[in-house]
């Protein structure tokens, strides 16, 4: 009898999830021994002591749309925690451990992955590389390459899961030579976000599939604790604060605490909406902004905060309405699909035939100052 109530909660698991039990509660162990270890918890309290409220904030943004990112079964341990514990809703360590290290808390097990490979990224990206000067570029670079060694790293330990539900979880690069001239080297960088919340395994009857596209824009800055300069100017294209409120995708200044001498403890990497910058010229980075998972997450499902296209085609016209088509350095998917990489180029061939009469064709118009 215990082994036909295992049979079928396994079953309920794996209708729901795609996992079994004791897979669930593998995963489960390996998130809580990942905010444990020694790196992350430094790096959450290297920020936690530079800006207590970036750290509630944080929290805020990873709990602001439980009815789209949370199962029926985190919506319920988020309102249980509130009952029992209000004083730590808002809370990052008490959501990290009581709600995101499960990954039956969310509607999909790739989409869990993500957060925890955003997590690797950030924290390595901000101890093993921020502390020595280097460029905006160089630290983009870093900051992919870290992304998808954590994205393939987690997608081997939920191999079981995400291989049942015809998932995985990869940062694809899309080749801009397509475009043709030549591209920037400076921090201008553009991602797409392509999830299916509701994969399931495929003998489950209903199934229903959600495809969320989110585009997304960001302009990497160096700055040393409090404020970054975003003054920068083109003498054709003007502030390059304005090119990017233009946009029609959300976009951000992305911000590595990086100088020109060594700094012991930097804090993670920050990302800040263009809108919460009001103008060009010098902004406090640690007012208004998230940092990697947070921002990420909100952006995969608040309307309100990142505007979603209906399909790659759409996401790549967002992108490009108003930038400049040598201006991303690079342009990335980040995917639960393996085989989105040619949908996205195949898109981006259409795309360049409706960019060639552009007036901004020229991507020789000199740099920015």
């Amino acid at each position: 009898m215990v082994s036909d109530m295992i049979e079928s909660t396994d079953f309920s698991f794996l209708e729901q999830f795609g996992l079994t039990v004791q897979e669930a509660v593998d995963l489960s162990h390996l998130a809580r021994s990942t905010i444990d270890a020694d790196k992350h918890v430094l790096s959450r309290r290297i920020l936690a002591r530079a800006s207590p409220g970036t750290s509630t904030r944080i929290a805020q943004a990873l709990r602001s749309v439980p009815s789209k990112s949370f199962s029926n079964a985190g919506q319920c341990a988020l309102i249980l925690l509130l009952r029992d514990n209000p004083h730590e809703i808002d809370s990052l360590e008490s959501l990290l451990k009581y709600i995101l290290v499960h990954p039956v808390h969310f509607r999909s097990v790739a989409v869990w992955c993500f957060q925890f490979a955003l997590r690797d990224t950030a924290t390595n990206l901000q101890l093993h590389h921020c502390q020595s000067p280097t460029s905006e570029a160089h630290l983009t670079g870093l900051l992919l390459g870290e992304l998808s060694s954590s994205c393939r790293d987690w997608a081997q330990k939920a191999a079981g899961p995400l291989n049942r539900t015809g998932s995985t979880i990869c940062i694809d690069r899309i080749d801009l030579s397509i475009l043709g001239g030549e591209q920037a080297t400076g921090g201008d960088f553009g991602l797409v976000l392509h999830f299916d919340d509701y994969r399931t395994p495929p003998y489950v009857q209903q199934h229903t599939s959600y495809t969320r596209i989110v585009p997304l824009i960001f302009q990497a800055k160096r700055y040393v604790r409090p404020i970054a300069d975003v003054s920068q100017h083109h003498h054709v294209r003007g502030f390059q604060h304005s090119l990017l409120s233009g946009n029609e995708c959300a976009s951000a200044y992305i911000f590595y605490e990086n100088g020109t001498g060594m700094i012991e403890l930097p804090v993670p990497p920050l990302i800040k909406p263009v809108s919460k910058v009001y103008s060009p010229g010098k902004t406090v980075v640690l007012e208004d902004c998230l940092d990697l998972p947070g921002y990420m997450h909100r952006a995969m499902y608040d309307s309100s905060f990142a505007a979603a296209a209906t399909s790659p085609e759409e996401a790549l016209r967002m992108i490009y309405s108003k930038a400049h088509v040598g201006q991303l350095s690079t342009l990335a998917v980040i995917s639960d699909s393996s085989n989105i990489l040619q949908i996205y180029e195949r898109a981006l061939e259409e795309l360049n035939r409706e960019l060639r009469g552009r007036p901004d064709r020229d991507s020789s118009e000199g740099p920015e100052r």
